[in-house]
């Protein structure tokens, strides 16, 4: 796997800290992290951690991080069939609550108490360093 090309698109402000050289892309919010990745997959890119990753459910957190592989080869109908499933999840579990998906940094520190938005955080930064010690990095913090 080429390293270079990885991507970790995401909302959470703890993932630009990661000391990798994986190119970081910061979205505003959760539903500009699943359009981008998708548009990615749409354009060769490959899901490397899966976007519902983690026991949290998706309409209790305000953060997600995906990592993808932008070999710019044939659509990976796998990587899209996810993300579209991951969408319509999504949709679905925010229904009662749409604007979730939506919740930019500031909305989440004015929605959230600290210690609970910092544990969001924390969690979905765990997802990602643990997907990226699967690849073989070592010695994230």
């Amino acid at each position: 796997m080429r390293y270079d090309r990885l991507e970790i698109v995401s909302n959470n402000p703890s993932v630009a800290e990661l000391n990798t050289h994986i190119k970081h892309t910061p979205r505003n919010n959760i539903h500009d992290v699943l359009m981008l990745v998708r548009d990615k997959i749409h354009l060769g890119g490959k899901l490397i951690s899966h976007p519902l990753a983690g026991s949290v459910k998706p309409h209790e957190t305000p953060y997600r991080s995906i990592i993808i592989l932008n070999n710019h080869d044939e659509l990976d109908m796998d990587s899209l069939d996810k993300i579209e499933q991951t969408i319509e999840r999504y949709q679905i579990l925010c229904k009662a609550n749409p604007q979730h998906l939506m919740l930019t940094n500031e909305d989440i520190d004015a929605t959230f108490p600290v210690k609970q938005s910092s544990d969001f955080q924390f969690i979905d930064l765990q997802l990602i360093k643990s997907c990226l010690d699967s690849l073989g990095f070592k010695g994230l913090n």
